[in-house]
């Protein structure tokens, strides 16, 4: 009988430790996509500074209707 408890507790810890490994592997995964979404909302910003900027050259040039 002992050797089921046994079994049965060594079952339970490698439960245990595969949930911890999949909630590891998910906070390495937010993290990483928290970065991606920084890199894009950079991006975003970049690109309207850089239109703002085309904009201006051409409205002091009057190249265009902006």
């Amino acid at each position: 009988m002992t050797n089921w408890f046994d079994a049965a507790i060594n079952w339970q810890k490698q439960l245990l430790d595969t949930q911890r490994s999949a909630l590891e592997a998910g906070r390495h995964a937010t993290d990483a996509s928290a970065a991606l979404i920084a890199a894009q909302e950079a991006t975003r910003r970049a690109g309207e500074a850089n239109m703002a900027a085309w904009q201006a050259w051409a409205h002091l040039w009057r190249a265009g209707p902006w």
